[in-house]
């Protein structure tokens, strides 16, 4: 069985199928809300499913966070493709793919697990390959299009991503915070616009870099 799919590879019936689809994306939301730290017991609140049907399909939340992690780098590279296919420039692209996957809450949807003791496996490092190579083809176009500042690469758009903070805390008396992604964004999309004006110190980031940091930091 490999480690990034889940468990059970035989044909699931439609109503295991449906419970399946439905665990994935209410357990995106709650890591999206609450963090990798949030229980499989919330899912299953959210879910309204009970906690035997969960871990049926998913004995542990490793396994479960690296299934959403894959729905989640799936659902990013059809985005990237349907934006250069549908947009017509290749700012409005790029600027389309930011704010997917900034809605996206990516610094929340991967998991946290530093001592992580095995590899992710091959469907996860296979769509995570893809999706960078879209990424960087997507950054190329812009790029010769005069649109994006010469001097970053994908990689360095991908750090920045995960630079923009989680949405804040709801308050103490119920109410919803401010969720401030946007406004970060637009300053971020403002400061990649070319020709820019700063000059970036440093080598950019390669494939390497970008690895150790999903490692490191995600456990991908």
């Amino acid at each position: 069985m490999s480690r990034s799919t889940a468990p059970d590879e035989r044909p699931l019936r439609a109503d295991a199928r449906q419970n399946v689809e439905q665990i994935l994306q209410v357990a995106q939301d709650v890591f999206a809300d609450l963090g990798y730290q949030a229980s499989i017991a919330e899912v299953a609140r959210r879910s309204g499913l009970g906690m035997g049907t969960i871990y049926r399909h998913f004995p542990n939340k490793t396994v479960l966070v690296e299934r959403i992690a894959i729905k989640v780098m799936r659902e990013s590279l059809a985005e990237v493709l349907r934006a250069l296919a549908e947009e017509p420039a290749t700012w409005a692209a790029f600027t389309r793919v930011m704010r997917h996957t900034t809605r996206l809450r990516s610094s929340q949807l991967f998991p946290v697990s530093r001592g992580r003791a095995t590899e992710p496996g091959p469907e996860l490092a296979g769509v995570r390959t893809q999706l960078l190579a879209a990424l960087e083809d997507l950054v190329t176009r812009t790029q010769r299009a005069g649109a994006l500042r010469d001097d970053v690469n994908a990689f360095d758009i991908v750090l920045m991503l995960n630079s923009i903070p989680p949405r804040l805390p709801d308050g103490e008396d119920g109410s919803a915070a401010a969720d401030l992604a946007d406004r970060h964004l637009g300053v971020l999309l403002d400061g990649l616009r070319a020709p820019g004006s700063e000059t970036l110190s440093r080598p950019a980031p390669g494939r390497r870099e970008i690895d150790q940091f999903f490692g490191t930091s995600y456990g991908l």
